[in-house]
């Protein structure tokens, strides 16, 4: 466990937490003092985290988490409410878009819309909607909403309507404690990123980075544990 302890008596909801950034950044809150609640679909693998945690020394409880459904949004909050009593910090950390029908604005399938607007932006709004009710009740919180690359016209376009509704939040909520960033980041080598992208992809992504570096789930972790602090 780390000795820095910003975010002690902290409660954090991380949707997305149980692989990749999200799995990272749990990890890192909780080293950091945090109780965690690791929402995915994927439960099992959200309870084995849980678990790790909890091993660790760090409370921590797993909940399935549909992006797709509007009332499994809400429901996370509540039970994480329901649970530890508050909500201090809120990372909104899922999306995805199949390429197979995303594609350029002429051969997309817009039959696929709703899908990919309700995955990413549609479940930010409804998730950080239920989070503020708490949260500017006591004048503090965080909330960090990780966007991924930019292929697929839908998946760009719901990514930047993420962008806007940050500002939006952080202007809306700004004076009354509430900070919302979004987090942006390039290629990142979780383990679905290395499995789809053989290394001769992944040397182009590293020809055009302003350094001979490719990020890791950890330094996306270390940035959201940044702006969550109080640092």
């Amino acid at each position: 466990m780390m000795k820095t302890k910003r975010f002690e008596s902290r409660v954090a909801l991380v949707t997305g937490a149980a692989a990749g950034i999200g799995k990272a950044t749990a990890e890192r809150l909780a080293a950091e003092g945090a109780r965690l609640v690791i929402a995915d679909y994927n439960y099992p693998e959200a309870e084995r985290l849980a678990e790790q945690l909890n091993r660790e020394g760090a409370p921590a409880f797993a909940l399935r988490f549909d992006a797709s459904e509007t009332e499994s949004c809400r429901e996370i909050v509540a039970r994480t409410i329901e649970r530890y009593g508050t909500i201090d910090i809120l990372v909104n950390n899922v999306g995805g878009s199949d390429l197979s029908r995303d594609l350029d604005l002429l051969n997309m399938d817009l039959g696929y819309f709703d899908e990919v607007f309700h995955l990413n932006l549609r479940s930010v709004m409804a998730t950080t909607q239920a989070a503020l009710s708490e949260m500017t009740l006591r004048n503090r919180g965080s909330i960090g909403g990780l966007l991924g690359d930019f292929r697929g016209t839908l998946y760009g376009a719901a990514k930047a309507g993420v962008i806007g509704l940050t500002r939006y939040i952080a202007s809306q909520y700004g004076k009354l404690g509430i900070r919302c960033n979004a987090v942006a980041p390039g290629l990142v080598l979780t383990p679905a990123s290395t499995r789809s992208l053989p290394e001769n992809v992944r040397s182009v992504f590293r020809k055009y980075n302003a350094v001979d570096y490719l990020g890791q789930a950890a330094d996306i972790a270390a940035t959201i544990a940044f702006l969550a602090s109080d640092d």
